[in-house]
């Protein structure tokens, strides 16, 4: 029984590991297409699209980051 409750906790462990890791990308690639393509031009200020560009990549990088510090813990 201890086996099946170990495996379930890999697979949750990897799951969100994974989500995370996916949204990480997700945060940077919205920011890219926030900053430098002209599809919300019309619809957010300038200013705004900007900085809720800047933000969310800054996010997205720190999320990558914490990606990264879990996978050089779980390599030690």
């Amino acid at each position: 029984m201890m086996d099946s409750d170990d495996t379930k906790y890999k697979a949750q462990k990897l799951g969100l590991f994974i989500f995370e890791s996916v949204m990480s990308f997700a945060y940077i690639a919205l920011s890219i297409v926030l900053l430098f393509t002209p599809i919300f031009t019309h619809r957010i200020q300038n200013g705004l699209r900007i900085g809720l560009g800047v933000i969310l990549g800054l996010y997205g990088l720190f999320r990558v980051y914490r990606v990264y510090v879990k996978i050089a813990q779980r390599n030690k």
